[in-house]
């Protein structure tokens, strides 16, 4: 369902990606972890062409970029299969619930608002706000991430894309949110890329965890190996670091 090969980023003198290699099969949960700084949240958004990878293929399906080379029909086709779920929700604060959940069905998918509404509100409903589908985001104490991943899951992605989904959020309201990310990904079954510090989840969750240090991925494998059986010290000690709580440490 994806592959990136060779995928690497700049800005200006500063190589923040330096040739990462990813596959994830459809429905598969990879969590991508790391210290911050070392590109995971640019990864995503080069994934999705936000920013401009300088080299490297880029599938999603049947959807192929060549960062080297692409057209705006190729992006415009990558970008249809993905959804990104902000860690600052980026949502429309002048728009109801309802209303930006349906505005991507609408001028993504080119759905009439009728027939699109009724979708709409069984989104709202399965991420538990539909009492609320016509109250503005500033309103929802904590509900905002959860309008973000209605609307993500509004446009049918292959791939959806999470930046650090509870990072924004007070400690309470955090299970809340992951529970809801659980349930969706055992339900909709689309791949999922997550960026987390969250390591409880992660294991929880993710079918392979994926550790990134200084713009490379170090290693993968799936939750008890990397926990258990990390083969380079830089992980091990990222891994020890999180499991202290010592934040101000993971850099």
């Amino acid at each position: 369902m994806l592959e990136i090969k060779g995928l690497r980023k700049s800005f200006g003198e500063l190589e923040v990606l330096k040739g990462i290699d990813i596959c994830a099969e459809r429905g598969e949960v990879v969590a991508i972890i790391g210290p911050s700084g070392t590109g995971k949240s640019t990864l995503l958004r080069c994934i999705n062409l936000l920013e401009k990878p300088q080299q490297g293929i880029i599938r999603i399906g049947d959807a192929v970029v060549n960062a080297e080379k692409f057209s705006a029909k190729d992006e415009q086709r990558l970008r249809r299969k993905t959804a990104m779920v902000f860690q600052n929700y980026c949502l429309f604060k002048n728009k109801t619930v309802l209303d930006n959940v349906l505005l991507p069905m609408i001028l993504v998918q080119k759905r009439e608002k009728k027939e699109a509404e009724g979708e709409a509100l069984r989104l709202i409903e399965q991420v538990g706000l539909l009492d609320k589908k016509n109250e503005y985001p500033s309103r929802l104490s904590g509900g905002q991430q959860r309008i973000g991943i209605a609307r993500a899951l509004a446009v049918k992605p292959d791939v959806i894309l999470f930046d650090e989904p509870t990072s924004s959020l007070d400690p309470e309201l955090v299970d809340g949110i992951l529970e809801l990310i659980r349930e969706l990904a055992g339900e909709h079954k689309c791949t999922m890329l997550i960026v987390t510090h969250e390591m409880r989840f992660a294991m929880d969750i993710s079918d392979r965890i994926i550790f990134m240090n200084e713009g490379k991925i170090i290693e993968q494998g799936t939750p008890e190996e990397l926990v258990n059986q990390a083969k380079h010290e830089r992980t091990r000690r990222f891994l020890h670091i999180l499991k202290c709580g010592k934040q101000d440490e993971m850099v």
